[in-house]
């Protein structure tokens, strides 16, 4: 049996298209509670597989101790490379508080233009502005 030219394209074609997926994945990981005055180590992390020059463009992150009132500065990074992780340990404050972690995630230079982590263009003055999801992710830590 021999396969003609336009039905190899065809098989080729079909063959090739999950190819072109991209994985991007964008994680907070922390305890779900800590104790009064006790640590808490969180990790903010960011990632794509692409291949066309896609990068994280921007990564920040933020964390406040009283419940989102102030926040404090984690890691703000630009041009990141493919994938990049930083973690904090923080110190809780008194029993019945919480701490509130944010990241949001910029992913750029490659086909798809600036996106978000579920591959949708970036609304710099939507939610990229307010911190809406996507691209911002958060975390809760209650202190009990």
């Amino acid at each position: 049996m021999s396969i003609r030219p336009r039905h190899f394209l065809l098989l080729l074609t079909l063959a090739a298209g999950p190819a072109f997926a991209v994985d991007r994945l964008v994680s907070i990981t922390a305890p779900a509670e800590v104790r009064p005055g006790g640590a808490a180590i969180v990790s903010v992390m960011a990632f794509t597989d692409a291949t066309d020059g896609e990068q994280i463009g921007f990564l920040h992150s933020d964390y406040s101790l009283d419940g989102g009132k102030t926040w404090t500065n984690i890691t703000y990074e630009a041009k990141a490379g493919r994938m990049l992780e930083r973690a904090v340990t923080l110190t809780a404050g008194a029993a019945g508080t919480k701490i509130v972690v944010r990241m949001r995630v910029a992913f750029r230079d490659g086909k798809a233009g600036d996106v978000d982590f579920k591959g949708k263009p970036i609304e710099w003055d939507g939610t990229w502005g307010t911190w809406r999801s996507p691209p911002a992710r958060f975390a809760i830590i209650y202190v009990r």
